[in-house]
């Protein structure tokens, strides 16, 4: 006698199908929230490197700041679209020198501006340039060849925002601080603050707007000044 054969019914595949389906959709959304946090993870660490490659250049900066008459201490307070996007403008000896047959230390006049990424309009570049300011050209009025106005470079991107806030001698926050003083006339014309606070927003995800803040405050030597 021969035994019978039974197969599968089609409720059966449907219920097989179904429970399949399931967990492949299962497992691919595990696979893409696994695929997120390793993106997210090696994004802020991107981050981490940008920001303190940025508030190690910015507090050198500030820290060397000095007062001269040619070159008044700007922070001018500015917002774009809800979001803080400061510039500075001031003078300091911490010139960066690069090629030192070309170059020559001294006082140098350093811009911070904001730029917006053309691929992103989200995100915004921040660049840094300086120009030599003291000492003057030689007497046969040529300047050496590396101490010609230097093209801004770029010291971060995908930044969401930035801001610097200053401080007085008396510990008053000011948000600008102008040429004659912010506060008034109380500062002296080409007078720097006594403290600037930076802080610098990062993008991690802007579809999703997940950011990450990074702040400092640089102190300034008091009563700073070059003479000529």
């Amino acid at each position: 006698m021969t035994m019978g054969h039974r197969g599968f019914t089609l409720l059966e595949l449907l219920l097989a199908i179904t429970v399949l389906g399931v967990v492949m959709a299962m497992l691919g959304l595990a696979l893409t929230s696994t695929i997120r946090v390793v993106e997210a993870t090696e994004k802020e660490e991107e981050v981490y490197f940008l920001a303190q490659t940025a508030m190690r250049r910015i507090t050198e900066d500030l820290a060397a700041a000095v007062s001269t008459g040619g070159v008044p201490f700007t922070g001018q307070n500015n917002s774009v679209r809800n979001r803080r996007a400061d510039s500075l403008d001031f003078a300091s000896q911490a010139r960066l020198i690069l090629n030192p047959d070309k170059q020559r230390a001294g006082v140098a006049r350093i811009r911070y501006l904001l730029q917006e990424d053309g691929e992103d309009e989200r995100s915004w570049k921040l660049l840094r340039s300086e120009t030599l300011v003291l000492p003057e050209p030689d007497d046969a009025g040529e300047a050496a060849a590396g101490d010609v106005a230097e093209p801004a470079f770029l010291l971060a991107d995908s930044l969401r925002s930035v801001e610097f806030r200053y401080y007085d001698r008396d510990g008053q926050e000011i948000d600008d601080w102008r040429q004659g003083g912010a506060t008034g006339g109380k500062e002296k014309a080409g007078d720097v603050p006594a403290a600037v606070h930076c802080t610098l927003e990062f993008w991690i995800d802007p579809d999703r707007e997940t950011t990450q803040t990074f702040d400092t405050r640089i102190l300034i030597p008091a009563e700073p000044r070059d003479e000529r």
